[in-house]
């Protein structure tokens, strides 16, 4: 199920172009390098835990925020970019520390161990964790976090609000991408490395989470993303270079970017390194408003 999610968010056919690309782009157009008031400024969609002020949450974790809900055509501010899901934040539980039980009735939060190991329990179900495992819990579901090294269980998470009338999982899912058959071919060099789960995530919105890694000295292809996209890369390990609309970044462990959902940013990551890289992908796709804003221009 993983790898359906990831070939159906991550690989569909090239979007196409609805609206003329900015001069930057475009073919003969301004010989200016680049076009600062017509351009889509991407330092706004990209951004590092290091940014943000800690602060604790979910029963004891210190949390630093990476991306936060905002309008993703126009930031207020770096990083204030997300439509669908509520948050996008990387965690630290202290060595030898417990969270304490927490119930959340409307927010569903996806685990991804980054460092360390400890475990979780969740309705009378525990797991033990370590790095490349996922876990993903339900609303309504009581949890904690347990941390009995001597050395921080780190991890990024992602939360989401359930609409009116969604019902969830009863149980949590606990899953790692480790050993799972890999897919190939997506965009190019795209390796995907999905989780899988003992139960399946049952998600609120229309989206998926897989590992993806580059071989060494390899490129992706450079596409756009439209309406109704919200597609988000973490860097997990290795420094990466980003090739990002008019602009080439390195992209760090820690550091995430949105694409924006204008088609007329291309991106793609680039290994440059003689090591293999590796990403946390997610995925959401609501075709309603892909299809609303297609409507729209027609109208026009």
């Amino acid at each position: 199920m993983g790898m359906i999610s990831f070939l159906a968010l991550a690989a569909p056919a090239q979007d196409k172009l609805t609206a003329a690309p900015d001069p930057s782009y475009a073919e003969g157009g301004p010989p200016a390098y680049r076009h600062p008031g017509l351009d889509t400024n991407v330092t706004l969609y990209i951004n590092h835990w290091r940014n943000s002020a800690p602060f604790e949450g979910h029963g004891g974790l210190i949390e630093r925020d990476i991306l936060t809900q905002g309008d993703p055509l126009r930031p207020a501010r770096k990083g204030a970019v997300l439509k669908y899901i509520k948050s996008y934040r990387r965690a630290v539980l202290e060595p030898r520390t417990n969270t304490a039980p927490v119930e959340l009735e409307r927010e569903q939060v996806f685990f991804y161990i980054s460092s360390g190991k400890g475990a979780v329990e969740a309705g009378g179900k525990e797991a033990g964790l370590e790095e490349g495992d996922a876990v993903f819990i339900p609303a309504g579901l009581e949890y904690r976090l347990l941390n009995a090294a001597d050395q921080p269980l780190e991890m990024y998470f992602v939360s989401e609000e359930t609409a009116p009338g969604f019902v969830p999982n009863t149980e949590m899912s606990v899953g790692s991408h480790r050993g799972s058959p890999p897919s190939y071919g997506a965009h190019w060099a795209h390796i995907a490395h999905p989780f899988v789960y003992d139960i399946e995530p049952k998600f609120s919105n229309p989206m998926g989470f897989v590992v993806v890694s580059i071989d060494n000295f390899d490129i992706a292809q450079p596409h756009t993303h439209g309406p109704g996209t919200e597609e988000i890369w973490l860097q997990v390990r290795g420094k990466s270079l980003l090739f990002f609309g008019n602009r080439l970044l390195w992209q760090e462990p820690g550091e995430a970017f949105l694409i924006p959902p204008n088609n007329k940013v291309p991106h793609c990551s680039i290994n440059h390194m003689n090591e293999p890289m590796l990403w946390l992908y997610m995925g959401c796709r609501h075709e309603e408003d892909a299809s609303a804003s297609v409507i729209g221009r027609e109208r026009e």
